[in-house]
């Protein structure tokens, strides 16, 4: 038992980034301007295939357009 619990506490780093990293881009789809799909299939795509989706959205999904300002999000 004391193997399997050596075993996981190297992944904890790992599995807190990954939350972060999905977190991250479901904050940022609902505040931004997406491309080439509608916000819903991006949060089910970063949802579903954690971490890859989360890396795609980021790369090829978030728009380049204009920087938000401040009276944007209110």
């Amino acid at each position: 038992m004391n193997a399997d619990a050596a075993m996981l506490g190297p992944l904890i780093p790992v599995l807190i980034l990954t939350l972060l990293l999905v977190g991250w881009s479901l904050i940022d789809i609902a505040r931004r301007p997406v491309q080439h799909l509608p916000k819903w299939a991006w949060a089910l795509l970063v949802l579903v295939a954690v971490p890859l989706g989360a890396v795609i959205y980021l790369v090829i999904g978030r728009s380049r357009g204009q920087q938000l300002r401040d009276e944007d999000l209110r």
